[in-house]
Protein backbone atom coordinates (compact mmCIF):
# COMPACT_ATOMS: atom_id res chain seq x y z
CA UNK A 1 0.00 0.00 0.00
CA UNK A 2 1.32 3.42 -0.97
CA UNK A 3 2.30 5.66 1.91
CA UNK A 4 -0.18 8.42 2.67
CA UNK A 5 0.86 12.01 2.29
CA UNK A 6 -0.05 14.64 4.83
CA UNK A 7 -1.32 18.20 4.61
CA UNK A 8 1.23 20.13 6.65
CA UNK A 9 -0.10 23.64 6.10
CA UNK A 10 -3.00 25.56 4.56
CA UNK A 11 -2.48 29.30 4.35
CA UNK A 12 -4.29 32.26 2.85
CA UNK A 13 -2.67 33.67 -0.28
CA UNK A 14 -1.54 37.29 -0.04
CA UNK A 15 -2.57 38.36 -3.54
CA UNK A 16 -5.96 36.66 -3.40
CA UNK A 17 -7.51 36.27 0.07
CA UNK A 18 -10.12 33.86 -1.31
CA UNK A 19 -7.47 31.32 -2.28
CA UNK A 20 -5.46 28.97 -0.10
CA UNK A 21 -2.01 27.50 -0.62
CA UNK A 22 -1.91 23.82 0.33
CA UNK A 23 1.37 22.26 1.47
CA UNK A 24 1.84 18.50 1.47
CA UNK A 25 4.72 16.93 3.40
CA UNK A 26 6.23 20.37 3.91
CA UNK A 27 6.18 21.40 0.25
CA UNK A 28 3.78 23.65 -1.66
CA UNK A 29 1.44 21.38 -3.62
CA UNK A 30 -1.24 23.59 -5.18
CA UNK A 31 -3.46 26.62 -4.72
CA UNK A 32 -7.22 26.24 -4.39
CA UNK A 33 -10.22 28.45 -3.74
CA UNK A 34 -11.45 28.54 -0.15
CA UNK A 35 -14.71 27.03 -1.43
CA UNK A 36 -12.88 23.81 -2.33
CA UNK A 37 -11.13 23.68 1.05
CA UNK A 38 -14.49 24.06 2.80
CA UNK A 39 -16.36 21.65 0.53
CA UNK A 40 -13.81 18.86 0.96
CA UNK A 41 -13.10 19.63 4.61
CA UNK A 42 -9.36 19.94 4.07
CA UNK A 43 -7.33 20.64 7.19
CA UNK A 44 -3.80 20.54 8.50
CA UNK A 45 -2.69 17.07 9.54
CA UNK A 46 -5.10 15.28 7.21
CA UNK A 47 -3.73 12.18 5.51
CA UNK A 48 -4.16 12.02 1.76
CA UNK A 49 -4.22 9.02 -0.55
CA UNK A 50 -3.46 9.42 -4.25
CA UNK A 51 -7.17 9.09 -5.02
CA UNK A 52 -7.98 11.85 -2.52
CA UNK A 53 -5.39 14.14 -4.09
CA UNK A 54 -6.88 13.40 -7.50
CA UNK A 55 -10.33 14.31 -6.18
CA UNK A 56 -8.99 17.59 -4.80
CA UNK A 57 -7.40 18.49 -8.13
CA UNK A 58 -10.63 17.68 -9.99
CA UNK A 59 -12.59 19.93 -7.64
CA UNK A 60 -9.91 22.61 -8.02
CA UNK A 61 -10.16 22.58 -11.82
CA UNK A 62 -13.97 22.56 -11.80
CA UNK A 63 -14.12 25.46 -9.38
CA UNK A 64 -11.64 27.51 -11.42
CA UNK A 65 -13.48 26.74 -14.65
CA UNK A 66 -16.77 27.79 -13.05
CA UNK A 67 -15.26 31.10 -11.94
CA UNK A 68 -13.89 31.78 -15.44
CA UNK A 69 -17.28 30.98 -16.99
CA UNK A 70 -19.21 33.11 -14.50
CA UNK A 71 -17.00 36.12 -15.18
CA UNK A 72 -17.46 35.55 -18.91
CA UNK A 73 -21.23 35.36 -18.48
CA UNK A 74 -21.38 38.46 -16.30
CA UNK A 75 -20.96 40.80 -19.28
CA UNK A 76 -23.80 39.40 -21.40
CA UNK A 77 -25.62 36.18 -22.22
CA UNK A 78 -23.46 33.61 -24.04
CA UNK A 79 -24.10 30.47 -26.04
CA UNK A 80 -22.90 27.06 -24.95
CA UNK A 81 -20.28 27.12 -27.72
CA UNK A 82 -18.96 30.52 -26.65
CA UNK A 83 -18.46 29.33 -23.07
CA UNK A 84 -16.82 26.11 -24.25
CA UNK A 85 -14.44 28.04 -26.48
CA UNK A 86 -13.55 30.37 -23.61
CA UNK A 87 -12.72 27.45 -21.32
CA UNK A 88 -10.70 25.72 -24.03
CA UNK A 89 -8.60 28.87 -24.41
CA UNK A 90 -7.90 28.66 -20.69
CA UNK A 91 -6.64 25.08 -21.24
CA UNK A 92 -9.24 23.24 -19.17
CA UNK A 93 -9.65 19.60 -20.18
CA UNK A 94 -12.78 18.20 -21.83
CA UNK A 95 -14.07 16.53 -18.66
CA UNK A 96 -13.84 19.77 -16.68
CA UNK A 97 -15.46 21.76 -19.48
CA UNK A 98 -18.38 19.32 -19.80
CA UNK A 99 -18.95 19.27 -16.05
CA UNK A 100 -18.89 23.07 -15.88
CA UNK A 101 -21.24 23.49 -18.85
CA UNK A 102 -23.70 20.97 -17.38
CA UNK A 103 -23.78 22.84 -14.06
CA UNK A 104 -24.30 26.22 -15.70
CA UNK A 105 -27.09 24.83 -17.87
CA UNK A 106 -28.66 23.42 -14.72
CA UNK A 107 -28.59 26.93 -13.21
CA UNK A 108 -30.13 28.23 -16.49
CA UNK A 109 -27.11 30.49 -16.96
CA UNK A 110 -26.57 28.89 -20.36
CA UNK A 111 -29.72 28.54 -22.44
CA UNK A 112 -29.26 28.55 -26.21
CA UNK A 113 -32.98 28.80 -26.94
CA UNK A 114 -33.32 31.94 -24.83
CA UNK A 115 -30.11 33.34 -26.36
CA UNK A 116 -31.39 32.77 -29.90
CA UNK A 117 -34.79 34.28 -29.11
CA UNK A 118 -33.27 37.41 -27.55
CA UNK A 119 -30.73 37.72 -30.39
CA UNK A 120 -33.38 37.63 -33.12
CA UNK A 121 -35.73 40.01 -31.30
CA UNK A 122 -32.92 42.53 -30.76
CA UNK A 123 -31.85 42.32 -34.39
CA UNK A 124 -35.37 42.76 -35.71
CA UNK A 125 -35.99 45.73 -33.42
CA UNK A 126 -32.75 47.63 -33.94
CA UNK A 127 -30.88 46.21 -36.93
CA UNK A 128 -33.51 44.67 -39.23
CA UNK A 129 -32.33 41.75 -41.33
CA UNK A 130 -33.82 38.74 -43.02
CA UNK A 131 -34.21 35.18 -41.90
CA UNK A 132 -31.27 33.95 -43.98
CA UNK A 133 -28.75 36.29 -42.33
CA UNK A 134 -30.19 35.71 -38.87
CA UNK A 135 -29.81 31.96 -39.35
CA UNK A 136 -26.18 32.45 -40.39
CA UNK A 137 -25.48 34.58 -37.31
CA UNK A 138 -27.00 32.01 -34.95
CA UNK A 139 -25.13 29.18 -36.66
CA UNK A 140 -21.83 31.00 -36.14
CA UNK A 141 -22.73 31.33 -32.46
CA UNK A 142 -22.97 27.55 -32.26
CA UNK A 143 -26.75 27.31 -31.94
CA UNK A 144 -28.16 23.93 -32.97
CA UNK A 145 -30.20 23.73 -36.17
CA UNK A 146 -33.41 22.67 -34.45
CA UNK A 147 -33.29 25.74 -32.20
CA UNK A 148 -32.51 28.01 -35.15
CA UNK A 149 -35.44 26.53 -37.08
CA UNK A 150 -37.86 26.98 -34.18
CA UNK A 151 -36.84 30.55 -33.32
CA UNK A 152 -36.66 31.93 -36.86
CA UNK A 153 -39.92 30.28 -37.91
CA UNK A 154 -41.65 31.84 -34.93
CA UNK A 155 -40.13 35.33 -35.10
CA UNK A 156 -39.47 35.86 -38.82
CA UNK A 157 -42.93 35.21 -40.21
CA UNK A 158 -43.27 38.53 -42.05
CA UNK A 159 -40.08 39.39 -43.91
CA UNK A 160 -41.84 41.89 -46.15
CA UNK A 161 -42.84 43.92 -43.09
CA UNK A 162 -39.31 43.84 -41.65
CA UNK A 163 -37.77 44.77 -45.00
CA UNK A 164 -40.23 47.63 -45.45
CA UNK A 165 -39.50 48.93 -41.95
CA UNK A 166 -35.80 48.96 -42.74
CA UNK A 167 -36.33 50.85 -45.99
CA UNK A 168 -38.56 53.36 -44.21
CA UNK A 169 -35.65 54.19 -41.90
CA UNK A 170 -33.05 54.65 -44.64
CA UNK A 171 -34.94 55.57 -47.82
CA UNK A 172 -33.92 59.26 -47.60
CA UNK A 173 -30.36 58.35 -48.56
CA UNK A 174 -31.63 57.37 -52.03
CA UNK A 175 -33.69 60.50 -52.64
CA UNK A 176 -31.17 62.24 -54.92
CA UNK A 177 -30.45 59.20 -57.09
CA UNK A 178 -31.98 58.26 -60.39
CA UNK A 179 -34.91 55.88 -59.80
CA UNK A 180 -33.18 53.00 -61.58
CA UNK A 181 -30.00 53.46 -59.55
CA UNK A 182 -31.98 53.77 -56.31
CA UNK A 183 -33.94 50.62 -57.16
CA UNK A 184 -30.76 48.63 -57.79
CA UNK A 185 -29.03 49.82 -54.61
CA UNK A 186 -32.07 49.24 -52.42
CA UNK A 187 -32.51 45.71 -53.70
CA UNK A 188 -28.82 44.97 -53.25
CA UNK A 189 -28.84 46.21 -49.65
CA UNK A 190 -31.91 44.19 -48.70
CA UNK A 191 -30.47 41.01 -50.19
CA UNK A 192 -27.21 41.54 -48.30
CA UNK A 193 -29.25 41.91 -45.12
CA UNK A 194 -30.57 38.39 -45.66
CA UNK A 195 -34.09 39.13 -46.88
CA UNK A 196 -35.60 36.88 -49.52
CA UNK A 197 -35.75 38.17 -53.08
CA UNK A 198 -39.54 38.41 -52.94
CA UNK A 199 -39.56 40.41 -49.68
CA UNK A 200 -36.71 42.62 -50.90
CA UNK A 201 -38.41 43.40 -54.20
CA UNK A 202 -41.73 44.24 -52.54
CA UNK A 203 -40.10 46.55 -49.97
CA UNK A 204 -37.95 48.19 -52.63
CA UNK A 205 -40.88 48.90 -54.96
CA UNK A 206 -42.89 50.37 -52.10
CA UNK A 207 -40.03 52.70 -51.15
CA UNK A 208 -39.50 53.76 -54.77
CA UNK A 209 -43.20 54.56 -55.04
CA UNK A 210 -43.00 56.85 -52.00
CA UNK A 211 -39.77 58.52 -53.08
CA UNK A 212 -40.46 59.31 -56.74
Amino acid sequence: MAKQKTITKIEQQKKNPRRRSVFIDGKFAFGVDEEVVSKLGLEKGEGLTESKIKEILIQKDENEAKQVALRFLSFRRRTEKEVKDKLKKKNFDERTIKSTIDKLKGYDLINDFEFATAWVKERLAHKPRGKKLLRQELWKKGIKKEIIDQVTEELCQNEEKSASELMEKIKKRYRNLEPQVARRRMLSLLLRRGFSYEASKTAMELSIKHLF
